[in-house]
């Protein structure tokens, strides 16, 4: 059975997800925070989250500031996208997206290279176009098809996902 989501709800499942294993064995019965009875090794292992990124907390516009810089850096213009700081939108403390219709050379091209200079500002690549940064969570990807916009044959949506999951 397949079943179709939108690209913003699929990365909104990736995220929950990522965040449900990054959290698993962090909470005791007694509210101390200390690991409650060990776990089978197995399973120990495969819900051990990765290292996070140390530095310094980041702010939800410098966030927003590296995703348009690494969007100019894979050739993509940033101002053709629409994102959640544009405009007469509120801007969400914890969210950063950006989202466009290009051509689907240019989405194949591009994504990559947004990778890249990802890595360059310091985000630590977590699954393939998944990347983590302090307590910042980025997903990238593109589609041929979505049920919010009309895509030509020759077109995809291109969309940068940002979340804020808090000090951990």
């Amino acid at each position: 059975m397949h079943i179709r989501v939108r690209p913003q709800t699929a990365a909104v499942i990736a995220l929950a997800a990522s965040a449900a294993l990054a959290l698993a064995g962090c909470s005791s019965s007694d509210g101390s925070g200390a690991a409650g009875a060990p776990k089978p090794a197995a399973a120990s292992q495969s819900a051990k989250p990765s290292p996070k990124a140390t530095g310094a907390p980041l702010g939800r516009d410098a966030v927003d500031d590296e995703v348009k810089s690494s969007l100019r850096a894979a050739g993509l213009d940033p101002e053709k996208g629409k994102g959640s700081g544009d405009a007469n939108a509120t801007k969400n403390a914890s969210v950063v997206d950006w989202t466009a219709v290009t051509t689907t050379q240019q989405a194949e091209w591009a994504l990559p290279r947004l990778g890249e200079q990802l890595k360059h500002l310091g985000w630590r690549e977590t699954a393939p176009q998944s990347y983590e940064k302090t307590d910042w969570v980025l997903l990238i990807g593109s589609t041929k098809q979505s049920n919010t916009v009309n895509l030509k044959s020759t077109e995809s949506l291109l969309t940068v996902n940002v979340t804020y999951l808090g000090a951990g």
